[in-house]
């Protein structure tokens, strides 16, 4: 069973601390070092507490330069650095994505723009992935990786660390499902902002099913990513060997870093 931190902060949807999770080796991910969540513009002064009371020092916010403009995550004056590693292979990013929506705005045409997504996403990632692995690299270090909902580049970017940390691809699998939505589960002011986001770049009217395909996260879209990085890259271990920034050895020091017995 994945074991994760599931922590109910004002203002965000999908955030969790992997404290804990376990490894193949047997040892567990030491304290927050990595946490991960939606977007941080709602978030109040006690939720910026709460989170520097985890220990908090990096923010790694994935979205691209119009995201962050639209929605500024407002972080404290000082204590906290931000870093940007503009992710733009995303529908809330690239609206150009959503063209292979207007194709079919049903279900399979949502199904089928998903699945490009997260075939692009390990390529958009690669040149970002020695930065995002050097965070981890300060002695004691806790790094919030988020996107707009936490799911998608967030969910493959945090899915490449648990595998150079050694946790069981179950685990990144489960740990992944739990970003799953429902426009249903959505509050109001949520549901306006993506049926009317969504819309406008389709350039027509979605039905909610399609948006849930959207708002999902399913087993076949992370294994879309899973299969480019097999296919185009030779596996995972090579992906993370070439662009992680870090050869075996450090790849060992970042595992007796994070993880503890």
């Amino acid at each position: 069973m994945v074991k994760t931190h599931v922590l109910h902060l004002p203002g965000l949807d999908n955030f969790r601390s992997l404290a804990g999770m376990r490894t193949l080796c047997g040892r567990r991910i030491a304290g927050h070092s990595l946490l991960r969540s939606d977007q941080l513009h709602r978030l109040s002064v006690a939720s910026w507490q709460v989170l520097r009371c985890l220990g908090l020092k990096v923010v790694c916010d994935l979205r691209s330069a119009g995201e962050r403009e639209c929605y500024p995550s407002g972080l404290p004056a000082v204590g906290l650095q931000q870093v940007h590693l503009t992710i733009e292979g995303d529908l809330r990013a690239d609206p150009g994505i959503a063209e292979m929506l207007a194709e079919n705005p049903a279900v399979e045409g949502a199904q089928r723009m998903m699945l490009g997504v997260y075939r692009r996403l390990p390529g958009l990632l690669a040149r970002h992935m020695p930065t995002l692995f050097s965070l981890f690299t300060v002695p004691e270090p806790s790094i919030l990786i988020h996107c707009v909902a936490g799911k998608d580049r967030t969910g493959v970017a945090v899915a490449l660390l648990l595998h150079a940390l050694g946790v069981e691809h179950g685990q990144i699998m489960a740990d992944y499902l739990r970003s799953a939505r429902r426009f249903c589960q959505l509050d109001t002011q949520c549901q306006q902002a993506m049926h009317t986001a969504v819309s406008r770049m389709v350039g027509q009217p979605v039905s909610e099913a399609a948006i849930n395909v959207v708002l999902d996260a399913r087993p076949e879209y992370l294994n879309a990513a899973y299969a480019v990085i097999e296919a185009e890259y030779g596996g995972l271990e090579h992906y993370l060997a070439r662009f992680s920034g870090m050869d075996r050895c450090g790849l060992d020091a970042l595992r007796n870093r994070l993880l503890v017995v």
